[in-house]
């Protein structure tokens, strides 16, 4: 009875097509970069007044931000938030800044569930600094407001892959003139 069962079962397996299976509709990448490009219409070289993309790139120090959220817990008070971007993080040709696909999902630890950090996608008052803790650009909140729902629906279908690439469209920042 045991052989007749284990039969069935081997049957049911082999028998299945691929074509039931689930398309993957998108992959988490622990590896992946996410960019903020300069805005359209901002200066990529040379220009008279203000800094250029290429500049805000090659000086800026970090990213910071308030938000409700630190990671995934919400906060009634306002959390400030910091990363720093490292020179494999300036893209001088682009010209661009990246921050790990990280710091917007990541594998929970407990389960190897993917979560998603909220407080970047949550957050507000978004700028960018130098070496002099200036502030040399920012990112619009309006921004961050459009792109959000667009990232959380493609989180909720699990589509990974889509929320890197939204990211990479939507984020854009402006220098301060």
């Amino acid at each position: 009875m045991k052989k007749i069962l284990f039969l069935l079962v081997v049957l049911a397996f082999v028998g299945c097509d691929n074509k039931d299976l689930p398309e993957p509709k998108g992959t988490f990448n622990p590896q992946a970069l996410i960019t903020i490009r300069a805005a359209n219409g901002v200066k990529t070289r040379s220009t008279v007044s203000g800094l250029t993309a290429l500049e805000v790139v090659q000086n800026a120090v970090n990213i910071k931000w308030q938000s409700h959220y630190f990671g995934d817990a919400y906060s009634e008070s306002t959390k400030d938030i910091a990363r720093t971007f490292i020179e494999a993080h300036r893209d001088l040709q682009t010209p661009a800044l990246k921050m790990w696909g990280t710091d917007i999902l990541y594998k929970e630890q407990e389960d190897s569930q993917i979560a998603i950090y909220k407080d970047f996608i949550h957050g507000f008052n978004v700028v960018i600094t130098d070496n002099q803790n200036d502030t040399i650009a920012y990112i619009p909140d309006e921004v961050i407001n459009n792109a959000r729902p667009l990232i959380e629906a493609a989180f909720a279908d699990e589509n990974y892959t889509e929320v890197y690439r939204i990211f990479d469209e939507a984020f854009t920042f402006l220098p301060i003139e």
